[in-house]
């Protein structure tokens, strides 16, 4: 059930004034915990003093990497496996579902998989039976799984895609993040080349926040049926306060990530635009 449209979010300062009131937070990691290379000041600290105050932390990530990749990225970065109870990323998701729904029945065994994804990655394809291949004109599905581009990029990408488009071939994203972190700043990510593939009239299967199937994952792992006990903790209206709200969860929004560079007129704005306004605000994941 979807919670009503809170006018105005209470402002808090920090994160543990949150724990009389909730047990299960699902923290997102990019713009809350760390920026994609450097974890934030203090971030860490709140998780184990979280944890330390009974609370249940899952990091819930819009990462189309399996969940181990992430966990180690994590610990590379300082959050070591005493900072959280568990972490569940759409990539993670999208995996079990692929498995045990698609393939074998939307999709034929061996199906033939034209795979996008960071640094070539092929994690999210190991253990299944799907066949990479090279040539988008072979493909019979892509896996959008990770993609970091500028402007040019992105234009060529989508050039590239348009053929799939016309042929009707089904594309998963597992990570529907329209901005993403890189070494030069903020670029396009995953979301945006799904929605142009989308726009064009392409078939795009949306796995990852705001849509449903990686809070029931999550509801179902620990579950849990009061959902008065959950809130969701983020940097993106969009995609975590969104996926919060239309769950019928409470949300925090953090404002150290993708929309720091933004003033309170521009956020309200965006909660108005979304039809998602977060429960609480706080400064930084502290």
């Amino acid at each position: 059930m979807t919670k009503l449209l809170q006018l105005q979010p209470d402002i808090i300062e920090r994160v543990q004034e949150l724990v009389t009131e909730y047990r299960y937070f699902l923290v997102d990691q990019f713009g809350v915990l760390h920026n994609g290379f450097t974890a934030y000041p203090g971030a860490a600290e709140a998780l184990r003093q979280l944890k330390g105050m009974g609370a249940v932390i899952v990091i819930i990530s819009n990462s189309g990497k399996r969940a181990d990749l992430n966990k180690t990225r994590l610990s590379n970065l300082g959050f070591t496996p005493d900072c959280y109870d568990d972490l569940v990323s759409s990539g993670e998701v999208a995996w079990n579902l692929l498995n045990s729904e698609y393939i074998g029945s939307r999709l034929t065994r061996s199906a033939r998989c034209y795979l996008l994804s960071n640094n070539n990655d092929r994690s999210a394809l190991e253990g299944l039976d799907l066949t990479v291949v090279e040539n988008i004109e072979e493909a019979e599905v892509i896996l959008l799984s990770g993609q970091h581009l500028n402007e040019k990029g992105l234009a060529a990408l989508c050039q590239r895609l348009q053929s799939a488009v016309k042929s009707g071939v089904p594309c998963f994203c597992t990570n529907p993040d329209k901005i993403a972190y890189a070494e030069s700043g903020k670029v396009f990510s995953s979301g945006t080349v799904a929605q142009w593939y989308e726009e064009q009239g392409g078939e795009v299967i949306w796995l990852g926040k705001p849509y449903p199937e990686i809070y029931q994952y999550v509801l179902k792992q620990y579950n849990i049926t009061d959902k008065s006990q959950v809130i969701c903790v983020g940097d993106s209206i969009e995609h975590d306060i969104k996926g919060g709200v239309i769950q019928g969860l409470s949300t925090v929004l953090v404002r150290s990530g993708i929309l720091d560079d933004l003033d309170d007129n521009q956020i309200t704005n965006l909660y108005q635009r979304h039809s998602a306004t977060p429960d609480y605000v706080i400064p930084e994941f502290i």
